[in-house]
């Protein structure tokens, strides 16, 4: 059964089982006051008879006979005065012989209050006598010798009367109530259900592939904070499920690109090996056929290279120790001098003295990566200059606002920068900007991912800023947690 019927038959019996029981018994609670209000009534009234009867015959003369021709007539005046609202009055004997009226057909109550202790000097019940509900009195009066029993009948019909009129109007009033309950438990449920039935909705919509949906919040109540809880959750899902198809759509160009770069030199090595091997050259030709084949030796050479170290990275992580800023810049500079030299390129590194926690392989790895790819960008002649200090000034960057970094190192040229719409991809897997003159100079497409993979793994933030025909600005900055040593002496890590 769907919750909507639940909470509308669940709300509906409940209302109406409460009001019905709640009328019933205030029903038969005035009922039962009223009965009482009328026995005790009857009760007065048969002991104001009796005490009326009694000061009759004691205010007869002692010369009067009482016989039962006087019983008659006493009974008869003391009836016509006194009992108001008692519609008979009947006297019996001792023996039960009806005196007044002439003949009483039951006497029940005679027997009842004949046979009862002598203390119980009154008795009464409730008659229905031809459709007629009364209430009979007898109470037992000691008279000159004698013992009579008096007893009164009153009709007590209007109480039924009332109370029938009030179930009437009980019941009347119980429909309207149902259907009033019943328009209510309606709104309620469906209410109450709604933001139910939306997140039914949004979890359908979202289970066939329409990630965007969302539900409404409205209220404080657990259901706007379960509705609130669904919207985190089909953010955070969403998320997931973009960054999914992100590493999936990386995935495949990863396996297309490095199959091409596979296939190209494979191409030019396996066609200049079957010229070696079924033509006869002379030996220029011989040697250029050598030469390309050990030149796509090495770059395929380079790519494994490559391939190991992201593997690396992705799985060992770093090897974190004290970096001697200062040693990391002249290694560079060791490091980048002949291919430098090839191109004319003049590279100045001013690195001020400082420390931090890293793994100096990686780092060199990492400024060897993006000088080179500076090299590539840049004509012959060209200028690059490798800045680190411990107050680098960040201007018009996307790094977070307000950090807190221990070292920054800045690598800027003076290239042929990078267009605006193909920054957010320089880090993806053979990802290059200018594929032919990337081949040409031995390029992959590797460097960027593997920066930021170090990037990551020494927990540093960076921005790329460049500018097409001007050059590109590459800072890095590392956090707090990787300072080594607050007063670093140089040639000397403490």
């Amino acid at each position: 059964m769907k919750l909507f019927w639940k909470l509308l038959t669940g709300m509906l019996a409940i209302i109406l089982l409460s009001f019905t029981i709640f009328g019933t018994v205030l029903l038969q609670s005035f009922l039962q006051s009223s009965l009482d209000k009328e026995t005790e009534r009857g009760m007065e009234e048969v002991r104001m008879l009796q005490y009326a009867f009694l000061a009759s015959v004691e205010g007869l003369e002692e010369s009067y006979t009482v016989d039962e021709r006087t019983i008659k007539q006493l009974t008869q005046s003391v009836a016509d005065n006194v009992g108001d609202g008692v519609n008979e009055v009947v006297v019996y004997d001792e023996d039960g012989r009806c005196i007044y009226p002439s003949q009483s057909s039951d006497r029940e109550l005679y027997h009842l209050l004949k046979n009862a202790s002598s203390d119980d000097n009154c008795v009464w019940r409730l008659t229905l006598d031809n459709g007629i509900h009364k209430m009979e009195a007898m109470t037992r009066m000691d008279c000159i010798g004698q013992t009579y029993y008096l007893e009164i009948r009153r009709n007590i019909q209007d109480v039924y009367d009332n109370w029938e009129n009030g179930y009437r109007a009980y019941r009347v009033t119980l429909v309207v109530l149902a259907c009033l309950a019943a328009v209510l438990s309606v709104l309620f449920a469906a209410g109450f259900t709604a933001p139910i039935r939306k997140l039914s909705l949004a979890t359908k919509a979202f289970s066939n592939g329409v990630y965007e949906r969302r539900v409404k919040v409205k209220g404080r109540d657990e259901i706007a904070d379960l509705m609130q809880d669904f919207n985190g959750m089909a953010d955070r899902l969403e998320n997931n499920i973009y960054e999914l198809r992100e590493n999936a759509r990386r995935q495949e160009e990863f396996t297309g690109a490095f199959a091409h770069e596979l296939k190209t030199p494979l191409t030019s090595i396996i066609g200049y090996a079957e010229m070696l091997m079924t033509m006869e050259l002379n030996d220029e030709d011989r040697r250029q056929s050598a030469g390309y084949i050990y030149r796509e030796g090495r770059r395929l050479e380079s790519l494994s290279y490559k391939m190991m170290e992201l593997i690396r990275i992705g799985k060992l992580g770093a090897s974190m120790g004290k970096v001697d800023m200062a040693e990391l810049g002249e290694r560079l500079v060791q490091l980048m001098r002949v291919k430098l030299a090839d191109k004319k390129i003049e590279m100045q590194v001013n690195m001020e003295d400082g420390a931090i926690v890293g793994d100096m392989d990686l780092l060199l790895s990492l400024l060897s990566n993006l000088v080179d790819n500076s090299r590539k960008a840049c004509d012959e002649g060209g200028h690059i200059v490798v800045t680190g200090s411990r107050r680098l000034q960040v201007k018009d960057s996307k790094l977070p606002s307000g950090m807190d970094f221990s070292y920054g190192i800045c690598v800027k040229d003076n290239g042929r920068g990078i267009p605006k719409e193909e920054l957010e991809r320089v880090t993806e897997a053979f990802y290059m900007v200018d594929k032919s003159r990337a081949r040409k100079e031995g390029g992959a497409g590797l460097g960027m991912a593997i920066c930021r993979q170090i990037i990551e793994v020494h927990g540093a933030e960076w921005n790329v800023e460049s500018t097409q025909g001007e050059g590109t600005c590459i800072t890095m900055l590392f956090p707090k947690n990787c300072l080594a040593d607050a007063s670093y002496k140089k040639g000397e890590l403490k």
